[in-house]
């Protein structure tokens, strides 16, 4: 496949499904953390987030991989998978990963019900800087 040009619409797809994918997700994880705070809505907020929660997941992890693919195909100028926005793009998956395991194994396992919101506090704060990251790399 021939190296795309440096301005083509392709390399603005990863970071517009970024954003797509972070925006679902932090909407979930606020609907998680609502849960904790009320009472009387609490399952019909319980079940949107869990609703959610699977489809912020797959943005990222589609993210993940249009990333890779827009430095392996267009971007000449990036050293494929050697930036620190990869690195925190990797933790990033794996932490979410864990995230939704736990999320299937909360009743049964101990303390899953305090570990799961923890990481997703996690997430969060990594995405944040993931930013920060990711900014610094957009092409010109």
């Amino acid at each position: 496949m021939p190296p795309l040009r440096a301005g083509s619409l392709w390399l603005f797809v990863h970071p517009i499904v970024a954003l797509v994918g972070i925006g679902l997700l932090l909407y979930a994880a606020s609907l998680g953390l609502a849960t904790r705070q009320r009472r009387r809505d609490k399952a019909a907020l319980l079940r949107r987030h869990a609703r959610l929660g699977p489809y912020a997941y797959a943005l990222m992890v589609l993210s993940w991989v249009l990333g890779l693919g827009s430095a392996w195909w267009g971007r000449s100028d990036l050293e494929l998978a050697a930036s620190g926005h990869f690195k925190a793009g990797c933790y990033l998956v794996l932490l979410l990963s864990a995230t939704a395991l736990l999320s299937r194994w909360m009743d049964r396992m101990p303390g899953g019900r305090t570990i799961h919101p923890l990481l997703g506090v996690a997430a969060a704060l990594l995405t944040g800087f993931q930013i920060f990251l990711g900014l610094q790399l957009m092409p010109k």
